[in-house]
């Protein structure tokens, strides 16, 4: 295997929301204009519990080619290696890692200690595992004085503390200057920081920092939340609450008169990288005294209780107030700006010895990585059509391999998919506990033969052999994809998450309708948009989705699609809707037929406009339906809703199911759609049907439907997955027996 070449490669969690990960950027940026070459490996850190995806911005610079995601158990040269924040080197990587440097530098964007003494890592437990992870001992690079004064005079042997501060960077042509202006009636102050309690002070501080009185101050926020309400209770009317947002942040800056800074006394600021954005725009910027460290002179130092005084005394003297704003954006230009890293790398190459950078070829390709895909026995087809619409926006060096106990495991098959059939107990009437051992046997063979880096598993049960199997293959990322809409009986399974790296939970159309049990949970889960296999706008047009089906034109099609049966005997109903629609003389009902059906549903006598058909994915051929009788499941309910498929649902209403009826009142009730009850509608079928194929209210519905603003949450997953599947895991203590539970 072909050694992978870099000048630079960073090592970081890149998990990281706040101002670790927004230096990290900026220093790629600054490293891609200066011509070097720069890796990027990605390390799973003890600090995110929560499953976060990617820093945006990161995930940009991969996309356009400014850093090269790197596969950590290839072999790798590098210049110089930056791992950025000493926590992520806590605990040892889990695998072994083939990387060849001169220079090795620890970025330490944290305090060794906190404001009350705690110690936040230990320099001589990083020291040790950077060398039994890369063979060298690390270089210390504090981003600030307060950083540089929290280190212990005492440090490992080998290792040595950069001269000077690896301050964060800021690419200033992205912080223009705000325009002179006097400052405004009211006084607008303002600040921003990720939604965090600890980012804010105490209630008395934060109403002396940031005053309610409305006819002389307006106080701006961004990244307000409700944790603001927990914290302080009612706020006061002059505070206007943005949400915390990645772009935008250079306007809203220019917007203040003031920006004033305090946090939670349990917080230790290592740096302040929005303090340095309001530097950067010329803003007076007024903080705490122990800020001084860092900013000297660029920014105003007062207690709570001086901030008024501060802000008056500059309102008086607007030449100061200019000058002061000067000073602020010199200091951001002269000693952050991202000019000044070339010369940083050189410094530190030359005092390594690290050989000028050399012309590098091509990126070369990451090596085929599998994604193993495993699902429960569903009555329809749902978890597996969500594993393929995860499956197909996979980028080539991810290989998809399916286990499922789903009879519609030829589905897969014929997407092309390497597929394996897993046996379900209650097809066979076997005991569970010997069925769940025989399933973690099954699972483990699959597993220790395909390696997988990312297992990811769809189902509402999570059973016993599944967790057992999980807990033999650590370093294989485990994830739940589960969709909402529970049943209270179904809670039990909630329990299950510790044992998965990540639950990530597709959104609901009808989420105001879920009062489910994994409503509580959404705080610990990724929440990502509505998942479809096949997207509306990827549909075969009308003419030749009709041409493929042999319908014909001048006649009203509806789709019927009730699913399996197997659960939930719909017969009488379907066959009234059959009967229904044939009695119009302007009508074709297109019956789809569940490849998993239970047994043959009996057609009613030949009839020229009753046709039949077993398509998966019947989505892909829609456009051809004028209105449709269907289930109202997970994919088929979306799929229809957001397809703008005048749509007539008649839930599945079985016990082990999702609360369909609840998505379908959601329909009905925001006029996306119609609802039918098996045990209630049947004596009312004709005029369900005469409703549904008027065609002022077909209009009216895919008007509605229309009007849904929508992304694929797919693509989501899929990015989630491809930033999860190259992982160094340092999360948990690799010398110990066994790894953590997740949380």
């Amino acid at each position: 295997m072909s050694i992978a070449d870099f000048d630079i490669l960073f090592v970081a969690d890149t998990r990281f929301d706040g101002g670790t990960s927004t230096a990290i950027v900026v220093e790629i940026r600054a490293a891609a204009r200066a011509g070097f070459r720069c890796g990027l490996m990605t390390v799973k850190g003890p600090l995110l519990g929560l499953p976060s995806p990617m820093h945006p911005e990161i995930r940009a610079l991969i996309e356009t080619g400014l850093v090269e995601r790197v596969d950590p158990a290839s072999p790798i040269r590098a210049g110089i290696v930056l791992i950025h924040h000493p926590t992520i080197m806590s605990n040892r990587p889990t695998i072994p890692l083939r990387v060849e440097t001169r220079a090795l530098v620890v970025v330490l964007h944290h305090p060794m200690f906190d404001r009350h003494g705690n110690m936040q890592y230990d320099p001589f437990i990083v020291a040790k595992n950077c060398w039994t992870a890369f063979g060298l001992w690390p270089a210390l690079a504090p981003v600030s004085g307060v950083v540089r004064n929290s280190l212990t005079r005492s440090l490992p042997k080998h290792v040595t503390v950069l001269d000077e501060d690896w301050m964060n960077l800021i690419d200033i042509d992205d912080w223009p200057a705000r325009k002179t202006r006097p400052v405004g009636k009211p006084i607008v102050i303002g600040r921003h920081s990720r939604p965090d309690a600890l980012k804010w002070p105490s209630r008395e501080d934060a109403w002396l920092a940031y005053p309610p009185d409305g006819k002389r101050y307006h106080v701006r926020v961004l990244g307000a939340g409700d944790f603001l309400q927990e914290k302080y209770g009612t706020l006061p009317a002059n505070w206007e609450l943005l949400p915390f947002a990645w772009t935008g942040i250079a306007a809203f800056l220019a917007s203040l008169d003031f920006y004033v800074y305090y946090h939670d006394e349990k917080w230790s600021e290592a740096f302040g990288r929005t303090i340095l954005e309001a530097l950067a725009v010329g803003l007076v910027v007024i903080l705490p005294p122990h800020f001084e460290t860092i900013f000297g002179g660029a920014a105003i130092y007062a207690t709570p209780d001086q901030v008024e005084a501060e802000i008056s005394r500059f309102v008086s003297h607007p030449a100061a107030y200019e000058s002061q704003g000067r000073k602020a954006r010199s200091f951001a230009v002269n000693m952050c700006s991202a000019d000044v890293y070339e010369g940083r790398i050189g410094r530190l190459r030359d005092a390594f010895g690290v050989p000028a950078p050399q012309p590098s070829g091509l990126p070369q390709p990451l090596p085929t990585r599998n994604i193993l895909f495993v699902s429960s026995n569903g009555i329809g087809m749902g978890h597996l059509a969500r594993q393929l619409s995860i499956a197909r926006h996979l980028p080539p060096d991810l290989r998809a391999v399916f286990a499922t106990m789903s009879h519609s495991m030829k589905a897969v098959v014929q997407e092309g998919y390497l597929a394996h059939f897993l046996t379900y107990h209650r097809h066979l009437n076997a005991d569970t506990e010997d069925w769940n051992r025989t399933l973690a046997e099954e699972v483990f063979e699959l597993l220790a033969h395909l390696r997988p880096t990312i297992f990811a598993y769809d189902a509402t049960a999570v059973y016993s052999g599944i967790v057992d199997v999980m807990a033999m293959f650590p370093n294989s990322f485990s994830v739940w994809v589960r969709r909402p809409m529970w049943r209270e009986s179904h809670r039990q399974f909630l329990e299950k998450s510790v044992h998965f790296d990540a639950v990530i939970e597709p959104a609901e159309l009808a989420q105001d309708f879920d009062q489910g049990p994994t409503k509580s949970e959404r705080g610990k889960v990724l929440l990502v948009p509505p998942v479809l296999h096949v997207e509306p706008e990827e549909r075969m047009s009308r003419e030749a989705a009709r041409a493929a089906l042999d319908l014909p034109e001048g006649l009203t099609v509806v789709a019927l699609q009730l699913g399996s049966g197997a659960n939930f005997d719909m017969a009488p109903i379907r066959e009234a809707v059959i009967a229904a629609v044939l009695a119009r003389p302007d009508t074709l009902l297109l019956d789809l037929r569940s490849p998993i059906a239970a047994e043959t549903v009996a057609a009613p006598p030949k009839h020229p406009r009753y046709r039949t058909a077993e398509l998966f994915p019947s989505f892909r051929y829609s456009r051809a339906f004028d209105a449709a009788v269907t289930a109202a499941g997970y994919n088929t309910f979306h799929e229809h809703v957001l397809g703008a498929i005048p749509t007539l649902f008649v839930p599945n209403e079985a016990d082990e199911m999702d609360l369909q009826l609840n998505r379908a009142r959601w329909a009905e009730l925001t006029g996306h759609g119609l609802v039918m009850r098996r045990d209630y509608d049947l004596a009312h079928v004709p005029d369900h049907i005469e409703q549904l194929l008027d065609p002022a209210e077909r209009h009216r519905i895919a008007t509605r439907c229309r009007a849904i603003k929508w992304t694929n949450g797919a693509r989501e997953i899929t990015r989630f997955f491809e930033d999860h599947a190259r992982l160094v895991r340092t999360d948990w203590d690799v010398t110990s027996a066994e790894p953590p539970e997740m949380s």
